[in-house]
C-alpha cells in the first residue's frame, strides 16, 4: 500500500516533467523549422534555394530535430559527417543536390510533428513499415526525392484518414 501511495504522490510530478520536456523539444524544433520555412515553403522557393546552396549548418540543425543516428544522415546525404563538419568549418555550401533533400526532409518534419504531435511520435513511425508505402520503412526510402515525397504523401493520406 505504501509503495502505491508513493506513486501516487510521484506520479503527478513525473508527469508534469515528461509534460515539460516535450514542450521543450517542441519549441526547439519549432525554432530551427522557423529558421527555413520560407525556404521550404513552396516548390519554387525549394527550388532556388537548393540551387543557391544551403549553409552546412542546415545539416546539424536537422540533426537536431531528426535525432537521426550518425549513419543514418550519412545515408540520407551520401556525404560522411566528418566531409559535411569540414564544410561547415570552411564555410562551404552544399551543393543543390543535399540543399534540396534537407529542405524537403524540414518540410516532412514540419508536416510529421503536425500530423503525430511530437517528433518522437513521427520518429517512431518513420522506423516501422508503413503499409501505404508498400509495407517498407519511411526511414528507409529517405535517401531520395522521390521516396521523400511519397512519405510525405502517405502523411497527407493520414491526415486526412485516408488510410486505405
Amino acid at each position: 500500500m505504501e509503495i502505491f501511495l508513493l506513486f501516487i504522490e510521484i506520479f503527478p510530478n513525473f508527469i508534469g516533467v515528461m509534460g515539460t520536456i516535450d514542450e521543450q523539444r517542441k519549441k526547439e524544433i519549432h525554432q530551427v523549422l522557423i529558421k527555413y520555412e520560407k525556404s521550404y515553403g513552396s516548390a519554387i522557393a525549394i527550388l532556388l534555394n537548393s540551387k543557391k546552396g544551403l549553409k552546412p549548418q542546415a545539416v546539424f540543425d536537422f540533426i537536431k530535430i531528426s535525432e537521426f543516428p550518425n549513419h543514418l544522415i550519412e545515408q540520407l546525404l551520401n556525404k560522411t559527417l566528418k566531409t559535411l563538419t569540414a564544410y561547415k568549418q570552411n564555410n562551404t555550401s552544399l551543393d543543390a543536390v543535399i540543399s534540396e533533400k534537407l529542405l524537403k526532409l524540414f518540410a516532412l518534419y514540419d508536416k510529421g510533428t503536425l500530423v503525430f504531435g511530437t517528433a518522437g511520435e513521427f520518429n517512431k513511425w518513420l522506423a516501422e513499415p508503413a503499409s501505404g508505402l508498400g509495407n517498407q520503412v519511411p526511414n528507409t526510402v529517405l535517401d531520395t526525392i522521390t521516396g521523400i515525397d511519397l512519405v510525405n504523401e502517405e502523411l497527407v493520406r493520414i491526415e486526412y484518414g485516408d488510410l486505405a
